[in-house]
């Protein structure tokens, strides 16, 4: 009972704080020279964006430390290998991990890259780890990379100007060796973007040069398999950015032939997108995010108006995902996912000598429907409410006694 009741008081908490989030907030911009095609992850309560192209097209082999307390960047120590953009990185418990790339902006001039390295940043240093495989031990740039349970991943990217990859490897700290896994089932492409939530990571959007694509799929390390989930409902696009926050993944930027500044959220649970605040200081493709502490921080790339250094601290509205609560009193709720109206059961025990009511609130918080109860059962109509996530919320004496999910279709 008592686990309930703190599960139920999180969700109030988060629920009543919504009105106030889903907000960018101006940062510190990054360290060093405005860049595009940066590499950026998060270590503990540090961010850290490197490497990339600068507004001359100059390789950099910089890093840049973000800390969120005091709002500064320190430079820390350069990167070993040479300068490189459409590197790839991620993060494994204390430490960070960097390598493949391009070393020159001109691809036909430049050769893919295939060292990789581990950064530590308790000490400063740099640590050189076994090299990428893939392309034949050739190298590869403009690929993604994720980690997912102690594990790192590279998956897909270019291997030269005209050549494409639909390859994924993982890489074992522990014995610092690569393993090729089942290759990506959407074909080769470049400039996808991927997000881990829990077990899964989901990869999706990119381009071969010819076709840009919206297609999205869950990748499970432990089946070593792919399935595929909603398409990503936005235009489609390549050169994304993306970030995890509690339970739900987030897309941001990109090129559709243009540049974007839409932020996208993605709900594992009802396996749906939805629009979130747009970044506040526009269109760009080849940026750099990551999380920290519960927040979101995105920035540089390029836009319209040229190559970008500044940094953005984004505030989700609430924990979409969270479990549901207490629901020991909500029976069933059918159909859901719902189009005009669905029936809600309460157990048996729930309605008695008790005075209920119920409302609809969308994933912004915003209450959108509101109604007495007044037997076992009742009804709730969509009414005016697009396409999406809902929280069907029961209260009692105007407090929240139980919670679930419904996807209005």
């Amino acid at each position: 009972m008592k686990k309930q009741i703190g599960l139920l008081l999180l969700f109030v908490v988060l629920f009543s704080r919504s009105g106030a989030q889903n907000s960018w907030d101006k940062r510190e911009s990054v360290g060093g020279s405005k860049r595009e095609r940066a590499i950026g992850f998060s270590v503990g309560n540090r961010g850290y964006i490197g490497l990339g192209q600068d507004t001359l097209n100059l390789m950099l082999n910089d890093l840049w430390e973000f800390d969120p307390g005091t709002n500064t960047w320190t430079q820390k120590a350069n990167f070993p290998g040479q300068g490189r953009r459409d590197a790839v990185s991620f993060s494994i418990g204390t430490k960070g991990y960097v390598g493949t790339g391009m070393n020159n902006a001109d691809a036909f001039m430049g050769n893919p890259l295939s060292d990789f390295w581990q950064y530590d940043p308790a000490t400063n240093s740099w640590l050189q780890k076994a090299p990428y495989p893939g392309n034949f031990g050739g190298g590869i740039y403009y690929a993604t990379g994720f980690a997912v349970n102690g594990k790192g991943y590279i998956c897909c990217g270019k291997e030269g100007a005209s050549n494409y990859s639909n390859e994924l490897w993982e890489y074992n700290p522990t014995s610092n060796t690569w393993l090729q896994k089942s290759s990506f089932p959407g074909g080769v492409r470049y400039g996808g973007t991927a997000f881990v939530i829990g077990n899964y990571a989901y990869y999706g959007t990119g381009t071969d040069e010819n076709v840009f694509n919206n297609d999205f799929y869950r990748y499970s390390p432990a089946l070593n398999s792919w399935t595929p989930i909603a398409s990503f409902p936005g235009s489609e696009r390549f050169s994304c950015s993306s970030f995890t926050l509690g339970t739900c993944g987030y897309l941001v930027f990109g090129s559709d032939g243009g540049y974007k500044d839409e932020l996208w959220q993605y709900d594992p649970s009802a396996n749906y997108w939805s629009v979130k605040a747009s970044y506040p200081n526009g269109e760009r493709r080849s940026s750099v995010a990551f999380t920290i502490g519960g927040k979101a921080y995105a920035g540089t790339g390029k836009g319209p108006t040229g190559t970008r250094r500044d940094f953005y601290e984004y505030t989700a509205p609430f924990i979409i995902g969270i479990a549901e609560h207490s629901n020991t009193i909500i029976s069933s709720v059918y159909p859901n996912p719902m189009n005009t109206i669905a029936t809600v059961t309460l157990t048996e025990n729930s309605f008695h000598n008790r005075d209920l009511s119920w409302q609809l609130s969308d994933s912004d918080g915003r209450i959108r429907s509101v109604g007495r109860i007044d037997g076992i059962s009742f009804r709730i109509e969509r009414n005016e409410c697009a396409k999406g996530f809902y929280i069907l919320s029961i209260k009692s004496e105007n407090k929240i006694i139980s919670s679930k999910k419904i996807i209005i279709q």
